[in-house]
């Protein structure tokens, strides 16, 4: 397939490193911070459903020259770690376990002159709901400083809700058939208003495709973020930044707003911020508001 030019000449250029890990070799890609900038911590991005490392090449270009440092890896049954056939084959096992590995292989490499290093989630959509899950059970949630959820599938839009005797069926469906691939016929449109970036997805994916198994736990993960007695073992002195679009058509801010009112937050430090305008992905808006989100984003690190 042709190469799709990608709408942002960044200042800086990215590591890239396949790791293996479980039976997977895991496309990971890293953006220093420049040597001129001062350093202030390290951001782990978990990514949305069928999304990959170049979709992010302006937010995270930012991100360090401003200072962070941002790993992201194309997680199992996505981008270049899974090809082919191997789009979509994941399980809720994988998306903890991946998880764990690459938060615990970052912090092994801290250096010691700088062990008390800070550590950031972030995370979009589907990612942003694996991030919200992973502050209530996360293996090393004592030595993430902060959480970023953006546009988290919690629950999805009625415009986007698949046919209700689809997911109805879906749980029986995953286990008898977990592999069979679904086309989720995304609408382009409900991603950004950015036409830059709205037209570089369409010239690069086609099609949005993941699996049964994978798109139950999904929904099965989104469930969990709206029950009580889940939702009240989130960390409650972790602070936590949940930014919704209130034109998100994919995701439906009601669900954020849900889990937001449920979440402990005796410290006071945890926000959920509508984002006037925004559609779905946030963090490719269009310019103006991409500047203040971006804004917004820096803030929050910086104040943890």
């Amino acid at each position: 397939m042709a190469t799709v030019e990608i709408p942002y000449k960044p200042k800086g250029t990215p590591e890239i490193e396949f790791v293996e890990h479980n039976g997977a070799n895991f496309k990971t890609v890293t953006w220093k911070v420049p040597p001129s900038v001062s350093y202030k911590g390290k951001i782990i991005f978990v990514h949305g459903f069928a999304e990959e490392s170049n979709i992010y090449t302006e937010f995270f270009d930012n991100l360090s020259q401003n200072g962070y440092e941002v790993f992201f890896f194309d997680q199992r049954g996505a981008g270049e770690t899974s090809p082919g056939n191997l789009v979509g084959l994941t399980n809720e096992f994988h998306v903890f376990n991946d998880l764990d590995f690459f938060i615990k292989r970052n912090l092994d490499a801290r250096p010691v002159s700088n062990s008390n290093e800070k550590f950031f989630l972030l995370g979009h959509s589907m990612g942003g709901a694996i991030i919200l899950n992973y502050g209530i059970r996360g293996k090393y949630l004592n030595d993430i400083r902060a959480i970023v959820a953006c546009g988290p599938l919690i629950q999805l839009h009625p415009n986007t809700q698949p046919n209700i005797v689809l997911r109805t069926l879906q749980p029986v469906i995953s286990r008898l058939l977990p592999n069979f691939k679904i086309d989720s016929k995304l609408n382009f449109d409900y991603i950004t208003s950015n036409e830059r970036w709205k037209n570089y997805i369409i010239e690069h994916d086609k099609k949005l495709i993941g699996s049964v198994r994978q798109f139950n736990d999904m929904f099965v993960r989104g469930d969990a973020l709206l029950k009580p007695e889940n939702v009240a073992k989130f960390k409650d002195d972790l602070p936590l930044l949940i930014l919704h679009g209130t034109n998100d058509n994919i995701n439906d801010i009601k669900g954020s707003e849900q889990f937001f009112k449920l979440v402990p937050n005796e410290s006071g430090n945890k926000h959920l911020e509508k984002i006037e305008k925004g559609r779905h992905s946030l963090f490719i808006e269009n310019d103006e508001l991409f500047k203040l989100i971006f804004k917004r984003v820096v803030d929050f690190l910086n104040e943890n």
